[in-house]
C-alpha cells in the first residue's frame, strides 16, 4: 500500500473519533483514553511482576502494589471494552460498515472512490 494509501484511509477515521456521530465525542475521547490508561497499567502491572520475580521488596505496601495494578488492569480492561461495543455499536447505527470506521470495499457501493486498488486486499 503507497503512503498516499494509508493517509487516505486513516484521514477520515481519524476525523471521525474526535467529533463522533452526532455530538458523541466524549464517548470517544473516553475508549482512546480509557485504552491508553489500560496499556500504562498493564505496562506498571509487568513492571512490578518482574521487580517481584527478582528483586522479592520486603516492604509491606509492596503485595497491595502489585496485586492492586493487576486489579487495576482488569476494572480498565473492562471499562475499555465496554467503551469499545459502545462506540463500534454507534458507527453500526450510522451505517459504516465494520463497525469501525472503515469501509469495506466490497459492499461500499462507490463510497471508497479514489482509493488505491489494493484497499482492502490481503498481501
Amino acid at each position: 500500500m503507497t503512503k498516499r494509501g494509508i493517509m487516505e484511509q486513516d484521514g477520515p477515521r481519524a476525523g471521525s473519533d474526535v467529533r463522533g456521530p452526532g455530538g458523541a465525542g466524549g464517548t470517544d475521547r473516553a475508549t482512546g483514553r480509557a485504552g491508553a490508561l489500560l496499556c500504562w497499567t498493564h505496562a506498571l502491572a509487568m513492571v512490578l511482576t518482574a521487580a517481584e520475580a527478582v528483586l522479592r521488596p520486603p516492604a509491606g505496601w509492596w503485595s497491595t502494589a502489585w496485586i492492586g495494578s493487576w486489579v487495576l488492569t482488569g476494572v480498565l480492561l473492562v471499562v475499555w471494552a465496554l467503551l469499545r461495543a459502545d462506540r463500534k455499536r454507534r458507527y453500526r447505527e450510522d451505517g459504516r460498515p465494520g463497525g469501525d470506521g472503515v469501509p469495506d470495499p466490497k459492499t461500499c457501493d462507490g463510497c471508497c472512490e479514489g482509493a488505491p486498488e489494493e484497499y482492502g486486499t490481503a498481501a
